[in-house]
């Protein structure tokens, strides 16, 4: 058997060498990741400003057929308790979404039968195009007193205050209707006729952050009406005065407002204040449809006169967006 020749024999790494190529490998992952996450965020900002595109879309095919936008809530009046039920504008959009079939299985006649019986109630179902892909919900659909809800994580524009409704101001595009709206009862809809500030400078839907350290806290501690941030916003809201609050959403506060640490004082104003908010997981803003269909992110920094007057349907303001 020959000899080896001098110099062929093989040599492994050292400890430097390996300790050397693993920090470079970190830091290729480390300069990687946040380009990942870069990428991830923009494709769910752009898949949620689809999202909203299709629900302008469909609250206009529902205005050709119907004459007007459909009601926040049409709130009827029951004479058992809970005495106030009715719909929301996302169950009147249904068959404009794709969704006829659960559209045609919905109870009108008793609202509540839409909700009661278990996670396979019609209230309970789980649309993807209700949620926004940053809105990340750790339980979806929710109870409450026996009946049980999907989420959304979009609302209506609700004008300059939408909620509580018997303080609602009504001068955006959706409000409570019918014998129990508020603050006064048998509210009309709103037509197209009426955006007389311009379809194009008067927003139509837009996003809800369900994440809100501090107003869970304020939950825990039994200040809140609900047990988080988390468990507003039910798309197919049947029951109580407050429904318009889960599908409706103003500019009575800044984008992106949260409850803020250690609050004094009466916290119901305090939370008003939060279930009124636009606001998303996006960071820095959120994004909008226009009545006139268009789609639009708006930086939380825009000044708070500004998003008002483009809340109002009928305020006679002259806006320049871009």
């Amino acid at each position: 058997m020959s000899a080896s020749q001098p110099g062929s024999a093989r040599r492994g790494f050292t400890l430097i060498e390996l300790l050397v190529v693993i920090a470079i490998i970190a830091v290729l992952i480390g300069l990687l990741l946040p380009a990942v996450q870069k990428v991830r965020g923009a494709a769910a900002r752009i898949k949620c400003a689809n999202s909203l595109k299709q629900l302008a879309l469909a609250a206009h095919n529902y205005h050709d057929l119907n004459r007007a936008f459909p009601p926040g809530v049409k709130q009827d009046k029951f004479n058992s308790a809970p005495q106030f039920r009715g719909y929301t504008l996302f169950v009147y959009l249904l068959p404009f979404v794709e969704q006829d079939s659960l559209f045609n299985q919905w109870d009108f006649a008793n609202p509540l039968a839409n909700a009661t019986g278990g996670t396979g109630v019609r209230s309970a179902t789980v649309l993807a195009l209700l949620l926004c892909p940053a809105d990340t919900l750790a339980q979806n659909p929710v109870a409450s007193q026996g009946r049980t809800y999907a989420l959304t994580s979009y609302g209506g524009s609700g004008g300059t205050r939408s909620f509580d409704p018997a303080s609602a101001a009504c001068d955006g595009v959706f409000h409570t209707t019918g014998p129990g709206s508020q603050p006064s009862p048998n509210q009309d809809v709103v037509r197209l006729a009426d955006v007389t500030d311009g379809t194009s400078n008067t927003l139509l839907f837009g996003e809800r952050s369900h994440r809100d350290l501090n107003y869970d806290l304020a939950a825990a501690a039994g200040l809140a009406s609900r047990p988080s941030m988390a468990s507003w916003g039910w798309w197919a809201a049947s029951e109580g005065r407050l429904a318009a609050g889960d599908v409706t959403l103003s500019a009575y506060i800044p984008i992106n407002f949260q409850v803020p640490a250690g609050v004094t004082g009466p916290f119901k104003p305090v939370e008003e204040q939060r279930v009124c908010a636009f606001g998303s997981g996006h960071g820095g803003g959120a994004n909008f449809a226009l009545a006139d269909g268009s789609r639009r992110f708006i930086a939380q920094s825009i000044p708070l006169a500004t998003l008002q007057q483009l809340a109002t349907r009928a305020g006679g303001e002259v806006l320049a967006l871009d």
